[in-house]
């Protein structure tokens, strides 16, 4: 047994940080509340980082602990390796068997500048990834560069598709297990991140898609309060028509889960039976099961967080919450891409009429809904967006328009227009993302699509999705510029505290004046918002999306 002296020795070792050198390999050794860490040192000088991999957050949610809130992790008292990412979390199937994915998957990512032995603390960001609730992973994500510049970076693994989302719409199996799975790790980073040289006091959250809409709920949350100081929503809000389960649907949560339990032969007649069932159902069968009724859906986006009071995530519709201002003020950074729907590309409409090609159009704008009165959104699209237009690129580039702004640059305005009546005491900043990075295969008219900024934001361009090329001068220089603003922003509270090159001073949103954004491009300045008709189209719609009233026109 060790003596006293040496056990107190040991203890400061762990709970301060320690770094040890094993055949020319440099580990670090950190405490977390249920048991020491060991993760490994990349780089050297002010370049070393020192990254940690596969902390549990939580315990694995499988058998009785599957459609459950989490719960604190096992604990441990020999080091834990942290040196290799864990499997990612169940998910769709869509684009084939994801072969590295278990249910065991709720584990965290840290990326640090300090060994956690020094004692100022560093920033600290949480990245949400993005993947439409139904997939995605943490460890594709690598937060060094970001880390570099001065701030603790943490990405995790939160439940998807059915095992996220799945809800009885009742206090069984009330959904929002991912949600909840985030503000879990949320948590677990308030009170452990101090030991990986972060402050838990200087958090802020960011997230792109689905990441985006989980920030902007978080931020609305009552489960969050002290958990976060700034948040950054990269094309998502909580008022994006895909980003919640909208009241006005025609498959309802229970209804769908009726039809996934059909699938692998557990009853619904009793709620508590029927989850009895599926926490003895093999994993994949459920997801096979949701795979399935998916594809044959017509409902579009259907696996989603929906209001509900059980838990208290969200506990009504944003657009109530942001009006009545019960939620914790925080600095936000919202923006959106240039052209969202960039995936639609020059064939989309090759060899169809003017007419066809419209129709196709609101066709694929519209199939993410499922909405009782889909009509209503395709005679409003149609006026404001294809009139007088009849020349297939027109078109094209009119119905990315729509999807720019029907999706997100609309609700992220009217979010932050809310928001900053409330908020008012708190700093929030708009951009558009508009830089064409040099591996783009869209159409000569189109610059920036859906997720094309998240390359710059991680400065990661070693990957397939980018191509074989290696980045240019200017994707290095935005890049730059990308980082530099996020973590300004994440230290201070002001994104340009220090201006990068080829950056303006970005002003404060301001609900009163014209709608100012960073435009930011190889040369980023400031330009005054020209979409306002397309923000009256979506304020007018939103009743519709929530229910609030069964019809109305838009002028």
């Amino acid at each position: 047994m060790a003596s006293p002296s040496l056990t107190h020795y040991l203890l400061i070792l762990i709970t301060s940080g320690y770094i040890a050198k094993s055949h020319g390999q440099v580990f670090s050794v950190a405490s977390t509340k249920y048991g020491p860490v060991r993760g490994v040192a990349v780089g050297n000088g002010s370049e070393r980082i020192f990254i940690y991999r596969g902390i549990p957050y939580a315990k694995p949610p499988t058998g009785l602990f599957r459609l459950k809130s989490p719960e604190p992790p096992y604990s441990w008292s020999v080091t834990k390796d942290a040196i290799l990412p864990s499997l990612d979390c169940m998910q769709s199937l869509r684009y084939g068997i994801h072969r590295n994915i278990s249910e065991d998957c709720l584990y965290l990512n840290v990326f640090s500048p300090s060994s956690g032995s020094n004692t100022t603390r560093l920033p600290v960001m949480v990245w949400i990834f993005g993947g439409g609730f139904t997939m995605g992973s943490a460890s594709v994500y690598d937060g060094s560069l970001l880390a570099r510049k001065g701030v603790v970076v943490i990405t995790f693994n939160y439940r998807l598709d059915a095992f996220g989302f799945l809800s009885t719409e009742d206090d069984v199996i009330p959904g929002n297990f991912g949600l909840l799975d985030q503000i879990f790790a949320l948590k677990w980073v308030k009170e452990n991140i101090a030991n990986f040289g972060g402050d838990p006091d200087q958090v802020t959250i960011f997230g792109e898609s689905a990441g985006a809409c989980s920030v902007s709920i978080l931020t609305l949350s009552p489960l969050t309060k002290g958990l976060f100081k700034r948040a950054i929503m990269e094309s998502g809000s909580s008022l994006s028509p895909w980003c919640i389960y909208l009241p006005k649907s025609k498959l309802s949560a229970r209804t769908l889960a009726t039809k996934i339990s059909s699938k692998v032969n557990c009853t619904i007649s009793s709620s508590d039976q029927y989850l009895n069932c599926l926490q003895n159902v093999d994993a994949h069968q459920i997801l096979q099961a949701s795979y399935e009724v998916q594809q044959s859906s017509e409902f579009g986006m259907i696996l989603l967080p929906r209001i509900e009071q059980i838990f208290g995530v969200l506990p009504a519709l944003p657009s109530d919450l942001l009006e009545h201002g019960s939620y914790e003020h925080v600095d936000t950074i919202r923006g959106f891409n240039s052209n969202e729907a960039g995936a639609l590309k020059e064939n989309f409409t090759i060899g169809a009429t003017p007419e066809e090609a419209k129709t196709m159009i609101l066709q694929n704008l519209l199939g993410v809904f499922n909405l009782t009165d889909k009509e209503t959104l395709v005679r409003q699209f149609e006026d404001v967006y294809l009139t007088n237009a009849s020349d297939p690129t027109l078109l094209l580039q009119r119905a990315s328009d729509a999807t720019t702004d029907f999706f997100y640059s609309a609700p992220a305005i009217e979010e932050m227009i809310l928001m900053s009546k409330v908020a008012s005491d708190k700093n929030h900043y708009f951009y558009q993302f508009n830089y064409r990075k040099s591996s783009s295969l869209l159409p000569i008219w189109a610059t920036a699509e859906h997720a094309d900024e998240l390359y710059f934001v991680f400065g990661n361009f070693n990957n397939s999705f980018w191509g074989s090329n290696p980045p240019s001068q200017d994707d290095l220089l935005v890049s730059h510029q990308l980082m530099t603003l996020w973590t300004n922003f994440a230290k201070t509270g002001n994104p340009t505290s220090s201006l990068p090159s080829g950056v303006t001073w970005w002003p404060v949103f301001n609900k009163d004046v014209d709608i100012r954004l960073l435009k930011i491009d190889k040369v980023s300045k400031v330009e005054i918002k020209d979409r306002l008709k397309a923000v009256e189209l979506f304020k007018g719609l939103l009743p519709i999306l929530e229910n609030k009233v069964d019809n109305i026109v838009v002028g």
